[in-house]
């Protein structure tokens, strides 16, 4: 083997289908699923140059407050009445909206990070590196795959092409009227290979449950949310599925059920938070031991000189720790989100629970009891709350050790059941009964 590192996209890409040796953000996922659905983006540069800056840095060219300031006025975008004074406030405005996901940077003249704007409309939409590795084009493909999936992507193109979203008319002086023609496929098919039809059609019947999961949420969203808010809600349902089809792919003949245990407690020294850390690091080491599992079954005979790399220099064990992490915290499924705490568990957040609920429950559904709804929950999405009548064998026979049904369980339902009245999305009756709905019931 050549002492020079070969490129690991390929090994990656034989087996998920994208590069996971990076960290990829929501945002990022987001651009490169748009793009790809779309096919073109838009270059913005008076968007960048005015968002993308940081405070207390000298800048160069049209980052400059200055300079900035006079391409502005010569271009019409701002009024004589706006000083340099007033244009800095508006750019630490406009970079608080456009930035919400800290991965906005310079790219026109200055080195180029690459730069995936808070989404708001297609018109925000720039792509200059592949940040997302391709999951985003690979989520579009797979999905482009059945009906169900087609159905998504035509709300998606539907709601990034709405010109009257508040966040795109607030950015719409600073935008490009005239995109550019994008194909990602190309240079998906250079850098990762070719995604054979045989494989999307096995990772879309694979993927059935969540795809039907995301247009139930896609419906809801249509008649219940704004554009903004139906934008977010299916990125964190595309980051969900993501998570859910890493599982899937890695331990589809494993014999064990595939659990993801959530503590509602709230309680860092409670068994509940211990037992979801566990079951969040047994998750993420089944994940990278199912490499070896691929070669096995012949996933890396194209791409051997990288597999013979990674067995000498990692052990047979990939990178694969930081795209698991990222997608798992930052989609809101895990927590804490801060670095300095390794320690990491399942905790849905707010945000990422209520899309979860809007995903198995639809908006036009009556009320179902809360066991029916977390049983549709660990369906779909393999979350474990301790709610279902046969949880408690479950976790115990997955060697889920202390954990008492009264003093774990029972505590860590109802602290969920509290969580899901806060959001609208469980009522209580008279007779004690909890029910579920999509919508907030006044009774």
């Amino acid at each position: 083997m050549s002492d020079k590192k070969p490129s690991l996209a390929p090994l990656y890409g034989a087996a998920f289908g994208f590069n996971t040796d990076r960290r990829v953000k929501p945002v990022h996922l987001a651009t490169g699923f748009f793009v790809s659905l779309l096919g073109r983006q838009f270059r913005a540069e008076f968007l960048n140059n005015v968002v993308a800056f940081t405070d207390g840095k000298d800048h160069t060219g049209n980052y400059a407050l200055g300079k900035l300031h006079a391409a502005l006025r010569s271009a019409h975008k701002i009024g004589p009445l706006i000083g340099q004074r007033e244009l800095h406030l508006l750019r630490k405005h406009l970079r608080a909206l456009a930035n919400n996901d800290e991965a906005v940077f310079p790219i026109y003249g200055e080195k180029e990070f690459g730069c995936d704007y808070s989404t708001a409309s297609e018109d925000v939409l720039t792509r200059t590196r592949d940040n997302d590795g391709f999951a985003g084009h690979f989520i579009c493909t797979i999905l482009d795959a059945t009906d169900d999936g087609r159905e998504i992507l035509r709300f998606a193109r539907d709601w990034m092409a709405q010109s009257n979203a508040p966040l795109r008319q607030i950015y719409q002086p600073l935008l490009d009227l005239e995109a550019q023609d994008t194909d990602i496929a190309e240079r998906y098919a250079n850098q990762i290979g070719e995604l054979k039809p045989k494989r999307i059609k096995r990772v879309a019947k694979q993927m059935t449950r969540q795809t039907a999961a995301l247009r139930a949420l896609c419906r809801t969203a249509e008649v219940t949310t704004a554009s903004e808010t139906r934008l977010r809600f299916l990125i964190i349902g595309l980051c969900l599925w993501l998570f859910r089809y890493l599982i899937v792919e890695s331990l589809e003949n494993a014999r064990q059920p595939i659990v993801l245990l959530c503590d509602a407690i709230g309680e860092s020294s409670s068994r509940m938070r211990a037992q979801s850390r566990w079951s969040y690091a047994r998750l993420r080491e089944s994940l990278v031991a199912g490499f070896a599992a691929f070669a096995d079954e012949g996933r890396f005979d194209e791409c051997e000189e990288a597999w013979d790399y990674i067995k000498t220099t990692q052990g047979g064990k990939p990178k694969f720790e930081e795209f698991y992490g990222t997608i798992a915290l930052r989609s809101g499924l895990a927590q804490p989100r801060a670095s300095r705490v390794p320690a990491k568990h399942f905790e849905p957040q707010p945000d990422t629970l209520r899309v979860m609920v809007l995903s198995v429950l639809t908006h036009d559904e009556p009320m179902v009891s809360l066991p029916d709804a977390l049983e549709r929950l660990y369906s779909v999405w393999g979350v474990v709350f301790g709610g279902r009548p046969d949880d408690a064998r479950l976790l115990g026979d997955l060697g889920y050790a202390g954990l008492d049904q009264d003093h774990d369980l029972t505590p860590n339902v109802d602290c969920l059941v509290s969580l899901l009245a806060e959001l609208g999305l469980a009522t209580q009756l008279s007779d004690g009964l909890v029910m579920c709905h999509s919508l907030p019931k006044f009774s």
